[in-house]
């Protein structure tokens, strides 16, 4: 009678001793498997970070490529106006050369290569449905530029008879001051939002486009 109780003791803590050692190994191998879908998951998070501030980094030269063009195209409609307002003016015969402010055909060229990396990784999946979301506004309206931009430098080289005369050249004008305002309202309202804190947090200096960019704000 003793031999079995010693016999079933035996049994019994080599099954306890099996069981211990079984969820030792499942939690070993559990915590393996955590911490190692931790570090990939703060890897990702610190890569989303980095990427993120490319973006910031593209948008900050892209705002002052929009600031500039702006300007530089009020100037050239101002000029061109008080010409037509002119009665003995003769500006519908005359070229972008004849302007005082003429420096050339200037486009805006906005990057977007930081966005389309960022597209194209597996990033995407990580960031916040509001961040996404304010960043397809902001890249949506400046591929309306981006397009502008791929039809202007295709109508040079099909057909660059007269192109800069006052007349092509009002209307040029006037679809990119009215597209790149646009452009800038989404800027600043993803800025506002969350991209200040990642490096592009600068204000439109120009005031005739940041009244603009305010009026859109207001109506938006």
């Amino acid at each position: 009678m003793t031999k079995n109780k010693k016999i079933k003791l035996n049994i019994s803590q080599r099954i306890s001793d099996h069981l211990i050692q079984g969820c030792l190994i499942f939690l070993s191998v559990f915590f393996a498997f955590w911490l190692s879908e931790y570090r990939e998951s703060k890897k990702d998070s610190e890569t989303l970070d980095i990427s993120i501030q490319y973006i910031a980094s593209e948008m900050t030269y892209n705002h002052h490529r929009i600031e500039s063009i702006f300007k530089y195209h009020s100037d050239l409609l101002r000029e061109i106006d008080s010409l037509r307002q002119q009665s003995d003016s003769n500006w519908m015969e005359l070229e972008g050369s004849d302007l005082t402010n003429w420096k050339g055909l200037q486009t805006p060229l906005l990057r977007s290569a930081a966005y389309q990396t960022y597209l194209n990784s597996n990033l995407i999946d990580n960031v916040e449905f509001e961040w996404a979301k304010s960043l397809t506004r902001v890249y949506y309206a400046q591929s309306i530029t981006e397009r502008l931009d791929n039809s202007f430098i295709e109508y040079v080289i099909t057909d660059s008879e007269s192109l800069t005369s006052l007349p092509r050249l009002r209307n040029l004008i006037r679809i990119y001051l009215s597209t790149l305002p646009e452009v800038m309202m989404e800027y600043q309202r993803a800025k506002k939002e969350w991209l200040n804190k990642y490096g592009y947090d600068i204000d439109i200096e120009n005031d005739e486009l940041r009244n603009e960019v305010n009026r859109r704000m207001r109506n938006y």
